[in-house]
């Protein structure tokens, strides 16, 4: 007895993918080779550069946080859209999220580099101007100046052949250094040194 039982009926409709099962019908003008509703697409999700992200905003707080910060948090923000994007089916989206994340994440990373390099040229540059509010400082620039003035011939101030053997500095006062030059022939010479500009500059007498 067939009970009704059509010839053909298991071929068309498997044991377990009847009505109800199985999965659900693309939505409306959805492409059926898309993953449909409440399906999560094959493969893993584009990267969304979280670690990246994280540390070129380090890196924009630390060297360019005027426009390194702001760029590595646009690259954040477009990687936290690629994991929504790919679990709700918008692989496109998900992709194009996970390609914009990368591209602000570069320039911020180039931006950081550019204010490193602008930092490191800076403090280079403040850390080679000489701070006269240290008596060795101004010991040494005298040094300099009178051993200039000696290798010089046509110098009339100093004996032929002699050197100078030390200089040395010591404050005598606010912005006032007692300085004392000592020479190979034994002789000695004193000088006030006056500090002024904030230590950028000074003048003996």
């Amino acid at each position: 007895m067939s009970y009704g039982h059509s010839p053909g009926e298991d071929q068309e409709n498997p044991a377990g993918q009847g009505p109800g099962f199985g999965a659900p019908p693309p939505y409306p003008g959805q492409d059926p080779g898309q993953p449909g509703y409440g399906m999560f697409p094959p493969g893993p999700p584009p990267r969304r550069y979280r670690a990246w992200g994280i540390i070129a905003a380090i890196c924009g707080v630390l060297f360019n946080i005027i426009l390194g910060l702001p760029a590595a948090l646009i690259g954040s923000r477009h990687g936290k859209k690629v994991t929504e994007l790919w679990a709700s089916g918008d692989v496109p989206g998900a992709i194009s999220a996970s390609r914009k994340a990368r591209t602000w994440l570069i320039a911020s990373t180039v931006l950081d580099v550019i204010g490193l390099i602008v930092s490191v040229v800076l403090i280079t540059q403040l850390s080679s101007q000489s701070n006269f509010n240290h008596p060795s400082a101004v010991a040494a620039s005298i040094k300099t100046q009178i051993q200039q003035r000696i290798s010089n011939p046509s110098s009339q101030y100093y004996e032929p052949g002699v050197t100078l053997t030390s200089v040395v500095c010591t404050s005598s006062g606010t912005n006032t250094d007692h300085c004392v030059d000592t020479f190979s022939n034994g002789q000695t010479a004193t000088e006030t040194a006056v500090i002024s500009g904030n230590g950028t500059s000074y003048t003996t007498h």
